[in-house]
């Protein structure tokens, strides 16, 4: 038994060599389940670019070969809740709005490098972005949501394997008067999108028909009613949803069967933190953006009650210009900031096992204009 144990432990240290590579903590790079090794921002700059870091064991990033990767296209936005960035996990691929020209640029993914290569020239979203521009792709991977604030409504791009982009039928589809989508997000399972339009203060709850089509839910647009004006929703599971709004309001929503938000709670962390991430299976809310300088981390309990962190809210190095995501363990923290207009940067943070927050380091972005959206690979 004890030579049957020594071999499997042999195992595991040759595996986690050959994955992580060799050298001290700091030289290796993160490999998780689903990877969580290279992190990359959409720079939303006037020649746009996509700027790509490895994640490295200690939560430090190192500035990719080829980095930043150029779009073809014009991207400057202007809504603190819009995350311009996706990724199709399984196909390789990453989506990156260009909120000027209203299209999309499609890359696949070198898992091994993290390097990115268009596919083709940038796509026709079919509606005006303006401020907006964020993406979401669903659980299948089939279909590519954008939201377009100018002319209030989501387009819907069919996910070839290769990566081309393609309108369904019927795309872009209107979510009504006045509406101007803001942050939007998918359930976990993909057949229902959620559009935060902070223009007419409702969440628009969409189901996803088997085509890619959209139609409102019965009920849908649902009124905002937490405070300030709502502009990023998202889910921590089928069952659970958190909104942020203008005025640094988060708030906790039970999601019934078909969809349908009823609020839980809600909590004012300070300042006019508008973006919302969850972590940690939904039981760490972290709140940024909207050029306040810090983000507040928020205890999420079973009811969906929120309590602020110990310490929080968190001061940032530069005032915060849109989401913090974490890494898949839940230990990393990254944040878009802007230092000044045009000047813009990733600051890294360490969370531990309470929530609180310590800075690690600052990194520049190159050429990034308003830098809002992150996503892990």
């Amino acid at each position: 038994m004890r030579s049957v144990k020594h071999l499997f432990l042999a195992i595991i240290a040759v595996t986690a060599l050959i994955l992580g590579g060799c050298g001290d903590d700091d030289d290796t790079i993160v490999v998780l389940s689903y990877n969580g090794k290279f992190l990359y921002v959409n720079n939303s700059a006037t020649e746009n670019a996509v700027s790509g870091f490895a994640i490295r064991a200690n939560g430090a990033l190192v500035e990719l070969a080829g980095s930043p990767f150029a779009t073809g296209g014009a991207g400057i936005g202007d809504l603190y809740a819009a995350n311009p960035i996706a990724i199709a996990r399984s196909k390789k691929l990453l989506f990156a709005a260009n909120t000027t020209d209203s299209t999309v640029t499609s890359f696949t993914i070198n898992s091994n490098t993290g390097a990115l290569t268009p596919v083709g020239l940038p796509v026709v979203s079919g509606g005006t972005m303006g401020g907006g521009g964020s993406l979401a792709v669903d659980d299948d991977e089939n279909f590519l949501f954008v939201g377009n604030e100018t002319t209030g409504d989501v387009s819907v791009l069919s996910i070839a394997a290769d990566g081309t982009l393609t309108p369904v039928p019927g795309s872009p589809f209107a979510l009504g008067a006045g509406f101007g989508p803001d942050g939007i997000t998918l359930n976990p399972v993909g057949d229902t999108l959620y559009v935060a339009g902070s223009g007419s203060n409702f969440l628009a709850v969409l189901d996803v028909a088997f085509d890619g089509s959209l139609t409102h839910i019965a009920g849908s647009p649902f009124a905002y009613t937490a405070g300030g004006a709502i502009t990023s929703f998202v889910l921590s599971s089928s069952t659970r949803g958190f909104s942020a709004a203008t005025g640094g309001v988060l708030a906790s929503y039970d999601i019934d069967a078909d969809g349908a938000p009823a609020l839980l709670a809600s909590l004012i962390v300070g300042g006019n933190n508008q973006a919302v991430t969850v972590t940690r299976r939904g039981r760490l809310a972290v709140v940024s953006g909207g050029s306040s300088s810090f983000l507040s981390t928020v205890q999420v309990a079973s009811d969906g009650t929120l309590t602020l962190v110990d310490g929080a809210p968190f001061v940032t190095a530069a005032p915060t210009s849109g989401y913090a995501l974490a890494n898949p363990s839940g230990r990393y923290l990254y944040v878009t900031e802007a230092i000044v207009e045009g000047v813009n940067q990733i600051e890294a943070f360490r969370i531990n096992s309470a929530g609180a927050l310590t800075s690690i380091a600052v990194y520049p972005l190159t050429n990034a204009e308003f830098a809002t959206g992150l996503v892990i690979y």
